[in-house]
């Protein structure tokens, strides 16, 4: 099978696919007035790159992000482990999108933005995932290439 052959077809398969089909859920969330000791925890214990900072009184509205990034930046600037998860997080400028966009749109957003997830929110602004590029790969690499409905494709 030609090579533009195949990338077309998994190219129309991310652009079929919404992105609460996709979206790792629930997330894995934690307050701004955790600690960031709290928040390394929960990273490693869950095996993910990224905790979402939700607010205390409304765990379906985010705040901000916290990435393995930002805890390196923290320790890198000395940052006590008992700082609060609201010092070291990422809490403006949020990037999103919802359930009913196609993937696509999610890896354009992660490419333009330099970053390796996107939050996932409902059509009422809740939250509702979160994709990885982990998350795009493995759509990528477990679908097998389908049999064309057309011979000359």
């Amino acid at each position: 099978m030609n090579v533009y052959r195949k990338v077309f077809i998994y190219l129309s398969l991310l652009l079929n696919m919404k992105c609460g089909e996709i979206a790792s859920r629930p997330p894995i969330v934690i307050t701004p007035d955790e600690t960031l000791d709290k928040a390394v925890e929960l990273l490693a214990t869950h095996d993910v790159g990224i905790l979402v900072v939700v607010d205390r009184n409304n765990p379906n509205k985010p705040v901000g992000v916290l990435s393995e990034r930002d805890v390196v930046r923290a320790l890198a600037w000395r940052a006590p482990l008992t700082v609060t998860v609201r010092e070291v997080a990422t809490t403006t400028g949020l990037i999103y999108v919802y359930t009913d966009d196609p993937v696509e749109l999610a890896a354009g957003k992660m490419v333009k933005h330099g970053i390796r997830h996107v939050l996932v929110l409902n059509k009422s602004g809740d939250l509702y995932g979160v994709i990885s590029q982990r998350d795009i790969v493995a759509l990528y690499a477990t679908h097998k290439t389908p049999t064309p409905a057309h011979p000359s494709l």
